[in-house]
């Protein structure tokens, strides 16, 4: 079975994933900024049904969900999954007193749940304290896909890297630009180095390489999508590892370039 995975955008502006199967078709956060966009969305990656078979939601931060998707997701009847921890903190930031009677929330636990005909274990990453944030491992026959932004330590969560066939991960500032144009929040997301650092050691601890890597939630102004890669490459060139795998950077506006995973 060949899995497909498209990154719609991601960046401390908008976040929003797309992995489908033949028969199942997941979003991963929904953080667009109008009901028009998120309505282009839905039906330039799922045809003219508009039809996902579920909205998995990382954390409540406004680029990850916000009042304007959650209003299309609604009317379209989609049904959100989010971790029940953060299902009060959904309505109470971004219901904006509009009643959402019809939204369809079906929190998740900790343990695995499916969804069509994947399998997805939730895992909780370390973000801002104030927003519970998890990633999600999602299996689908003998595939295995990893899906972790917004985080700043990777120790906890090294166990859900290994053996992938395909992982997007944070790689979100330059040390050196966060140093020209500080943001206090950088500190809650992962910088370049330690990203390549992560991905060294899975891949060091693995039976098999992934086929491919994206890098994402890459930061406009402390970051840029070839200093990004330039500095997970230089990780594995100084530990004299080869990288086997493809390494790719997301857009951080745009739709990225489509990945088969087979």
């Amino acid at each position: 079975m060949t899995l497909y995975f498209r990154s719609i955008c991601s960046s401390s502006n908008g976040n929003c994933l797309a992995l489908w199967s033949e028969h199942t078709r997941l979003l991963i956060d929904c953080g667009l900024t109008s009901m028009k966009s998120t309505r282009q969305v839905l039906d330039s990656i799922f045809g003219t049904d508009v039809q996902a078979d579920s909205i998995l939601l990382t954390h409540n931060h406004s680029d990850h969900i916000s009042y304007y998707p959650l209003r299309v997701l609604e009317e379209l009847g989609q049904t959100i999954r989010i971790h029940e921890d953060c299902v009060d903190q959904l309505k109470e930031k971004h219901f904006n007193g509009y009643g959402f009677k019809k939204l369809n929330i079906k929190p998740f636990k900790n343990k695995s749940f499916s969804v069509g005909e994947f399998s997805i274990k939730p895992f909780k990453v370390s973000h801002s304290p104030s927003y519970p944030t998890c990633g999600f491992l999602i299996s689908c026959e003998d595939k295995k896909i990893v899906i972790a932004t917004d985080f700043f330590e990777w120790d906890s969560v090294f166990e859900y890297f290994l053996d992938s066939d395909f992982i997007f991960v944070e790689s979100n500032h330059n040390l050196e630009l966060l140093e020209q144009f500080y943001n206090p929040n950088s500190q809650f997301h992962m910088p370049n180095p330690q990203t390549g650092n992560l991905l060294l050691n899975a891949v060091g601890g693995s039976r098999k390489s992934p086929a491919a890597v994206m890098l994402g939630h890459i930061s406009s102004q402390r970051n840029e999508r070839d200093l990004a890669r330039r500095e997970t490459v230089s990780v594995f060139e100084e530990a004299g590892r080869q990288m086997d795998f493809d390494l790719l950077t997301a857009p951080l506006r745009e739709c990225s370039e489509l990945i088969s995973i087979g």
